[in-house]
């Protein structure tokens, strides 16, 4: 295992849990995040703190094919049933 010593950029900025330790960390698309009314250098939300400040629950057309969410890495539960939920 790869010990990353935690980087005060990583903890969500609104409940300041570490993202990267509890296995949030991903990257949705720009019109997703600016409804988080945070800029792109604004530090991190875990998912529950984005739906809270989007209104809504994240689906997979939300998050991009950037490698951040299509390697194999541990992922919460939450993130992993967003990066999954289908609309159709």
């Amino acid at each position: 295992m790869i010990y990353i010593p935690p980087d005060s950029n990583d903890f969500c900025v609104d409940c300041k849990v570490d993202t990267i330790l509890i296995g949030e960390y991903y990257s949705v698309y720009p019109e997703v995040w600016a409804k988080s009314k945070l800029g792109s250098h604004d530090g991190m939300l875990c998912i529950s703190c984005l739906e809270n400040r989007i209104g809504r629950i994240l689906t997979s057309e939300d998050f991009t094919d950037f490698p951040i969410n299509t390697s194999p890495m541990h992922r919460s539960a939450l993130l992993a049933d967003r990066m999954s939920i289908k609309v159709s």
